[in-house]
């Protein structure tokens, strides 16, 4: 099902009203279309530990980072590559992270309608047949963790079914960068991207996990930083 249509149009007209006032870390003011992914240096930048200690301070509430993902699922359902590229922080960028096989693979996406995920080959919006339709976020303090004895075929393996927003805590602290394939750019530079989360979102039904950051600054805005696409109780 796709969003109404109101409410993607007004969400995607704050994003591009918010484009035209500068911010250092965010997208350029002088232009609507999406900015460009930057290449990474060559010395990844140190992961920002303060977004952990700050995370109440950062965020009150979770509405903003609620508006960012009705941005994100408009893009997948609606195969707008524009949109989610505006979405992707253009310092970091965007890591995908799959488990095709026994390992983890972790790729950095500059160009988000090009990419091509390792089950069967397929781009990115092939989501949309995937996503569950919530018709908002629920707020948890922390987020819910896979029980595989759970586990149906519509259900990850989570005792609480629906599409859940919470801190990035546990995603922050997982380390699967030593048995990881890395594309597109290192495993340090993942890192650092990866300490920059902030918030997460959750549907239960794949157990599918987006991560967001939100740009330095007070007119700072949220961006998409991790997809980790693995389902919790897969062989």
């Amino acid at each position: 099902m796709r969003l109404p249509s109101c409410l993607f149009a007004a969400a995607l007209a704050l994003l591009l009203a918010a484009c035209n006032t500068k911010n250092p870390n965010g997208m350029p003011g002088e232009t609507a279309a999406p900015a460009s992914v930057q290449a990474l240096p060559a010395t990844a930048p140190k992961p920002d530990s303060a977004a952990a200690r700050t995370e109440n301070a950062v965020m009150p509430t979770d509405t903003s980072v609620a508006g960012a993902w009705l941005l994100l699922e408009g893009a997948l359902r609606g195969h707008d590559a524009q949109v989610l590229n505006q979405l992707i922080d253009p310092e970091f960028g965007l890591w995908i992270l799959e488990q095709p096989g026994a390992l983890p693979l972790v790729t950095r996406v500059v160009e988000a309608g090009a990419f091509r995920r390792a089950d069967q080959n397929r781009l990115l919006f092939s989501l949309d047949k995937q996503l569950m339709t919530c018709p908002q976020l629920q707020v948890l303090k922390q987020l819910p963790a896979a029980d595989c004895a759970l586990q149906t075929k519509q259900n990850a393996g989570f005792a609480q079914q629906g599409c859940f927003s919470g801190p990035a805590t546990a995603f922050r602290a997982l380390d699967f960068w030593p048995s990881a394939t890395v594309k597109g750019a290192t495993a340090a530079q993942g890192k650092a991207a990866q300490g920059r989360t902030v918030r997460s979102v959750l549907q239960t039904r794949t157990g599918f996990r987006f991560h967001f950051a939100k740009s330095a600054g007070a007119g700072g805005r949220w961006r998409l930083i991790f997809m980790d696409l693995r389902q919790p109780c897969s062989a």
